[in-house]
């Protein structure tokens, strides 16, 4: 069953956690593989549809795995414990798609392709995208955002906007691995981060 939408209305972007808290780890990354998601994003063909995406650890393999990584703000990297337990709002905005890791499908890790993209961004008051796709300041159309979705892509981007109860419940599930930005909110009172895609 999909989350209960909180009244408060904002979007976020998740990224790495940088605590100290986090120990030693290693995370799943996708590294040139994240061509073949953002080819699809592009295009939007089904020609390009992104299968077979693999994956390899960075970290000692007795490090603690992470359960969700933000990664490229395109691509984050699931475990199964947190697709599971968020598996409707996961499956409400795109797919788990299994990752390919030493050479076999993986049963217990996968890629989070988004497919929702919607057109809410008031283009009128955001920043242009540059060449990466980032646009520094995104302001949206509070009556077109789809608040029920835990996250979106709009047409002028490949990133990804998480609305904060997602990433509320998100960062909870998967920390100390995941921190949040506030990108833009319904709320005039609330302050965005200065440079929210920055690292």
């Amino acid at each position: 069953m999909m989350a209960e939408i909180p009244r408060g209305r904002a979007v976020c972007r998740l990224l790495p956690s940088v605590s100290e808290a986090r120990g030693e780890y290693r995370a799943l990354t996708i590294g040139g593989e994240l061509t073949k998601v953002v080819r699809w994003m592009l295009s939007g063909s089904p020609d390009d549809y992104p299968r077979g995406i693999v994956a390899e650890w960075v970290g000692e393999p007795d490090w603690r795995p992470v359960e969700f990584s933000p990664g490229a703000d395109e691509a984050p990297i699931v475990g199964r414990r947190v697709a599971d337990e968020f598996r409707a709002d996961f499956e409400a905005s795109g797919s788990l798609l299994p990752l390919t890791i030493d050479g076999k499908e993986s049963e217990d890790w996968f890629l989070f392709l988004v497919e929702q993209v919607v057109d809410c961004l008031d283009t009128s008051e955001s920043s242009e995208p540059e060449w990466d796709g980032v646009i520094r300041q995104s302001v949206f159309r509070p009556d077109a955002v789809p608040w029920h979705l835990p996250v979106f892509r709009v047409p002028q981007s490949t990133k990804l906007y998480w609305n904060e109860w997602a990433a509320d419940r998100l960062r909870k599930l998967a920390a100390p691995d995941v921190e949040a930005r506030l990108i833009w909110s319904e709320d005039p009172s609330r302050v965005p981060h200065p440079d929210p895609w920055s690292f």
